[in-house]
């Protein structure tokens, strides 16, 4: 462990730097998936005003950066059931499949990512798999992703929580392939928390959240790299979720249908009522909650890791956060810089390609990896962090060394 100059670690308020993981492990593969259909700030902005709270799309945009949003054609399709058929912003494609599903979307992530390291899917020994939103109890996404592609008799193991599941999954890879029981491990993730967990009509978290799924392929390496993860749940009440029950859906169905009654009369405050007395099923977040923490854990978690690594400030080339909205991607920079005494230089070491996905939970870093390979960089042997936080709170990050993949445009199609 290399602590700071001074001997001594910065006060975190979240991360035990004591516990962390170093392995010896590369990342060989990546892929990414967004479907065809788009939902703009256009849509959303028509719901606020329905319901008495006047926004424009700018507004929308200058409060969260994000423009676009990729979703299914079974999204757009509810999305018109719940908001009218006549209401703007929704955008067809003709490519998109009506019944897609997040296995499917995970399925062609895993291929790309396959392809971009030049590997087949028979070599892989163990998936594990992450997500926020699926519905697949058993089998699982990761199960049924080993089935699609022709994987027998491995492991497949699944993670279930917040958008920092991507870091876990990440740090389970390693311990898999630390333990000597895969040589080549992949890991998928697929998300639609737009239409599965939050009410379309709860705009202010709803417009946050697009859909899409990605997936690395890990193999044991010769050069260390770094993980750290961990858990606040004295925070939980910034950002929860609890799955329906059986016995739930009988009342679910009952707020939904008063909720779209409410929305065709305008009454936006007894909607609000509505959604915050019945709990189970509906995201709930507290927005101000979440802009102090969230960039506070993934900054912790950046320089505990770099302080590990012996890494000076200028070594480290990108910080590729979780992409949960991009005030929050600034103000981890600015933690770094105000609390950390990291260079000014470091904002520009920032990754934020949220304003054409959205939150795509644990599906987020791979799709930003995949957009800045699309602009030229990282480079070969250049360190970068991947960080990620997430209701609960869950917190994490994987410090690495890039390495160019076999085929890299199998990553960037």
């Amino acid at each position: 462990m290399r602590e700071s100059q001074t001997g001594q670690w910065p006060t975190y308020t979240y991360v035990v730097p004591e516990v962390y993981t170093t392995a010896k492990v590369r990342l060989i593969g990546l892929g990414s998936y967004a479907p065809a259909g788009i939902i703009t700030n256009e849509f959303f902005a028509y719901i606020a005003t329905r319901l008495g709270d006047p926004r424009s799309a700018d507004d929308l945009e200058r409060v969260t950066g994000l423009s676009t949003r990729h979703v299914r054609a079974s999204t757009l399709e509810m999305c018109r059931k719940v908001a009218g058929a006549d209401a703007p912003g929704l955008i067809d494609s003709p490519e998109s499949p009506k019944d897609e599903s997040l296995v499917d979307m995970a399925v062609i992530a895993a291929q790309r990512a396959l392809a971009s390291a030049g590997r087949e899917a028979y070599e892989v020994e163990t998936v594990v798999g992450a997500s926020s939103s699926d519905n697949e109890a058993f089998p699982t996404v990761a199960g049924l992703v080993q089935l699609r592609l022709g994987i027998k008799g491995t492991r497949a193991m699944m993670l279930r929580g917040a958008c920092a599941c991507q870091t876990e999954a990440f740090q389970v890879c390693a311990e898999v392939l630390t333990a000597g029981s895969a040589k080549l491990v992949l890991m998928v993730t697929t998300e639609a928390l737009l239409p599965n967990i939050t009410n379309i009509l709860d705009w202010k978290t709803s417009s946050l959240f697009g859909e899409g799924a990605a997936a690395f392929l890990l193999e044991r390496g010769d050069e260390d790299t770094y993980f750290i993860n961990g858990s606040d749940t004295n925070q939980a009440p910034a950002l929860f979720y609890q799955t329906p029950l059986r016995k739930d859906c009988v009342d679910m169905a009952e707020v939904d249908m008063k909720m779209r009654q409410l929305y065709r009369e305008g009454n936006g405050q007894e909607l609000n009522r509505v959604l915050s007395q019945y709990m189970v099923g509906y995201t709930k977040m507290n927005g101000k909650e979440v802009f102090r923490e969230a960039p506070r854990a993934m900054a912790e978690a950046v320089d505990a890791l770099c302080r590990h690594a012996g890494l000076s400030h200028a070594e480290l080339a990108y910080i590729v956060p979780h992409q949960a909205n991009s005030r929050i991607i600034r103000r981890l920079g600015e933690l770094l810089i105000n609390d950390y005494s990291w260079p000014p230089a470091t904002m520009d070491k920032l990754i934020d390609n949220f304003r054409y996905y959205g939150n795509l939970s644990n599906a987020s870093i791979a799709t930003a990896l995949v957009e800045t390979l699309r602009q030229g960089y990282p480079h070969e042997g250049q360190w970068i962090a991947l960080s990620a936080v997430g209701g609960g709170m869950e917190y994490g990050c994987w410090l690495l060394r890039f390495h160019e993949f076999k085929n890299p445009q199998a990553a960037l199609s």
